[in-house]
């Protein structure tokens, strides 16, 4: 059995303490959905998640050094990049014949960030099932089995030419994906809440999100009995310790038909868990927030973005602000946590549009004990519309630094804000900054 190792970097030092200490243990679901899969397909794969494993280099050398891989894929995030590119270099100086590949959100919106240096073979792109899988079977086989030419979704080096294949179709179904093996990494470690994805792809457009390049335009799910199935096995292997379920996608609550089957399915079968999700405002009704709260939903996040209407029909939010405070009047009555998200610094911002959003939030929890608020600054991350439009949106990206672009501290300014402006808006804010 051929050994592959998947390693997910830590990022800057604040973010990676939220992770740990806020959200709590949830190594990346991405790469234990890469590592299942290659099981499935008879290779032994190693998931390592440095944001919850304290080693450094030589420890991280030392870990190759006793079970050597055929290939190693590394998780490249906008912030950790340049981490990527520094611990490829050090693998590659002791273990030069290894094979290094590196996929996730930078690797697929810049490409040639990465695939330039000389310490990393390939980029995957989007999806990293079958692109990983078929790239084990070249690299196991010297490319007898599948030549690297013949993977779509891969970008790699031939000699000194960059080649890059036409990009893999999504996934169509999701429920020909086994379910993530969780076992693979340390199931002791992980507390009462434990994460889990159901979709991928996203039908919005929003000027600032990269979802759809990463995901597709294609809103696609698993079905909603292969969920719960997770959520009893989840609490087969963990007991009592697992209290609570985190739905990681943007719109667990898109598909009217799924999100009931889901709530008759917990009030039929009573798995002893409650659950959370993120979900859109403008989807949301009275009946449904009702029958969640009754099925055990305790906590729902909404992505707001801005308190100002024109705001948010130019960065094509879809949502109408008298209607989503309204739902969240009326969601308030219920035992239940509403998180709202916001950020300063659209682009078509100014000090009293983000002024604006400081009044809708004094408002809404004014009025609502249970509302809670996250706050972030707006971030052109590369591959998003706005980044590719920056110019003729008129964008002054002052900090050059990707390991900055945390969303904790402002990048940009306009001609009609500046950063001072955001943090002088941020500071009202701060007091209503509870969520999680």
């Amino acid at each position: 059995m051929q050994n592959i190792l998947l390693i997910n970097l830590s990022v800057k030092q604040q973010v990676e303490k939220f992770i740990e200490n806020e959200v709590g243990y949830n190594p990346a679901i991405g790469l234990l959905s890469i590592a299942t899969y290659m099981e499935m397909n008879g290779y032994k794969a190693n998931v390592l998640d440095l944001i919850y494993e304290k080693i450094n280099i030589d420890g991280l050398i030392n870990k190759i050094a006793e079970e050597p891989p055929i290939l190693i894929g590394i998780s490249a995030y906008t912030e950790n990049y340049k981490n990527v590119l520094e611990t490829a270099k050090q693998i590659k100086f002791l273990y030069g014949d290894v094979k290094i590949a590196v996929g996730g959100a930078h690797a697929t919106l810049v490409p040639n960030d990465l695939i330039k240096s000389k310490y990393i073979d390939f980029v995957v792109l989007k999806e990293g099932e079958p692109t990983f899988l078929e790239l084990a079977e070249a690299v196991s086989t010297n490319e007898k089995a599948i030549r690297y030419e013949d993977i779509d979704g891969l970008v790699f080096k031939r000699g000194k030419e960059i080649n890059k294949n036409k990009y893999r179709k999504p996934i169509k179904d999701l429920d020909l994906l086994p379910i993530i093996k969780r076992e693979l990494v340390d199931i002791n470690r992980y507390n009462e809440t434990v994460n889990i994805s159901t979709s991928r792809g996203c039908p919005a457009n929003c000027v600032y999100c990269a979802a759809t390049a990463l995901s597709g335009a294609t809103y696609r799910t698993r079905d909603v009995r292969n969920v719960f199935m997770e959520i009893v096995l989840i609490k087969h292997l963990t007991g009592d310790k697992t209290k609570y379920v985190y739905f990681v996608d943007d719109t667990f609550t898109g598909i009217k038909d799924r999100i009931h089957t889901f709530i008759r399915l917990m009030n039929e079968y009573k798995p002893d868990v409650k659950w959370s999700c993120e979900s859109r405002i403008d989807i949301m009704t009275e009946e449904l927030f009702k029958e969640m709260v009754e099925s055990g939903c305790y906590s729902v996040q909404f992505g707001i973005e801005s308190g100002n209407q024109e705001v948010l029909n130019k960065i094509r939010k879809n949502i109408d602000l008298k209607d989503a405070k309204r739902k969240i009047e009326y969601a308030s009555q219920f035992d239940i946590e509403i998180c709202l998200s916001f950020m300063l610094g659209h682009y078509c911002d100014t000090k009293e549009t983000m002024l604006d959003t400081y009044k809708f939030i004094e408002d809404v929890c004014s009025q609502n004990s249970n509302i809670k608020i996250g706050i972030g600054f707006n971030t052109p991350f590369p591959g998003t519309w706005q980044f590719s439009h920056k110019d003729e949106l008129g964008y002054n990206i002052l900090e050059k630094d990707y390991s900055n672009y945390t969303l904790l501290q402002p990048v940009i300014e306009t001609e009609n804000f500046s950063s001072e402006d955001q943090l002088d808006v941020f500071m009202k804010i701060r007091q209503y900054q509870k969520c999680v």
